[in-house]
């Protein structure tokens, strides 16, 4: 049976309202109503609960035009470069390969937490832009160094706002340490790290990863992911002491991810959070490196805000933190006559005939410049 998209769309949209509703179950008629109309109204309508679809560009980012083989060896490691080329058994999708080039902004961050004295850094680039590597390729090259010293205390602390983004950092984590034979470890601290020490064939297996905090306050890894309620406990609680007397004086990086999700109150108390980290490791906010990632945030004044963000939370001046956007690269358009073509004809094109066909469409062209040129929605568009 055909099913026009409308009558799809409609269909989800008055389903998906009835199933909000019955989960709330408001007791009063009057706000349930009220909820009704505006849960089934169409996206964008005024009142509506849902906007309109919003629709954005995803082309690439600027690349560098060196691969990390070819990237100078005082910017990363070959040590390094070597261990994240390798590939593992069930890890094989977090290879980077020696082969790739890397993004600007990646560079661009590598060479800032490179500097001395120690450096700050927002990264503000949109999904998919490797803000990760960003701040992990430095950290994991400060250890690579003396990689045939076994780091013990912690020495990078990385803040997730969620236990499932601190779980989805394991393999990358295991990946690109592993070729270090234990040198290197790193622990995802969160209320699900089993309290006892685990059987050593678990550590045979991993022998980068520290799997529970009996292991961890007796032998604190150099890379602790954790998330702020973690580490307001291990700040007060007796049987973390450990880990903050082997690690002091050691620290020399904090990971801010999501910083976009820290608002009033909740940033406030994140700012406070960490000068406690600072005082309980035994470092100044001179010789930590911040680094914060955030979602591309528009304005004008969009730099200098999170830089100020950024100053205010690590309690350093604004003039040693950099902040750090990505560039996409627009390929050109072809230049052909204009000429439209119609949705029937295109279905039979192949994909690159479908390609030159809409490059050749004005309408075509004109509804790309409008989404290269912002985010726009489908009411706009």
């Amino acid at each position: 049976m055909s099913v026009s998209l409308v009558n799809l769309t409609d269909l989800l949209r008055r389903r998906s309202a009835q199933a909000i509703l019955s989960l709330w179950s408001p007791a009063s008629t009057t706000l349930r109503a009220e909820l009704e109309r505006r849960l089934e109204a169409w996206p964008g309508e005024a009142e509506a609960l849902l906007s309109s679809p919003v629709f954005e560009h995803r082309f690439e980012y600027e690349r560098d035009p060196r691969t990390m083989a070819e990237l100078p060896e005082e910017l990363v490691c070959p040590a390094l470069i070597e261990a994240m080329d390798r590939t593992w058994p069930k890890l094989e999708e977090q290879r980077f390969a020696r082969s790739w080039r890397p993004y600007v902004h990646q560079v661009q961050a590598w060479k800032a937490l490179r500097q001395e004295p120690a450096r700050s850094v927002v990264v503000a680039t949109g999904t998919g832009s490797g803000k990760t590597e960003c701040f992990l390729v430095p950290i994991l090259d400060h250890l690579a160094r003396t990689p045939k010293r076994r780091h013990q205390g912690v020495q990078a602390l990385m803040l997730y706002p969620l236990n499932a983004l601190i779980e989805s950092q394991r393999e990358r984590f295991s990946a690109w340490t592993r070729h270090f034979g234990g040198a290197i470890r790193y622990c995802l601290y969160n209320g699900d790290t089993p309290p006892g020490a685990q059987p050593s064939r678990i550590y045979k297996d991993e022998p980068e990863r520290v799997h529970d905090r009996a292991t961890l306050r007796e032998d604190p890894p150099p890379l602790l992911v954790t998330n702020s309620t973690m580490l307001e406990y291990m700040l007060v609680r007796p049987e973390d002491n450990p880990i903050l007397m082997k690690s002091q004086g050691s620290l020399r990086y904090i990971v801010i991810d999501e910083a976009h999700t820290y608002l009033g109150s909740q940033a406030a108390e994140l700012a406070l959070l960490l000068r406690r980290v600072l005082l309980a490791f035994g470092v100044s906010p001179e010789q930590v490196r911040f680094v914060a990632t955030s979602a591309t945030i528009g304005g004008k004044d969009a730099k200098a805000d999170l830089r100020r963000f950024l100053a205010n939370i690590s309690g350093q001046s604004e003039a040693q933190v950099d902040v750090i956007d990505g560039r996409h690269e627009i390929p050109p358009l072809p230049e052909v006559p204009a000429q439209e073509i119609g949705v029937d004809a295109l279905r039979a094109l192949s994909d690159e005939e479908r390609y030159q066909a809409l490059a050749a469409s004005p309408l075509a062209r004109s509804l790309r410049r409008a989404v290269v040129n912002k985010p726009s929605t489908l009411a706009e568009l």
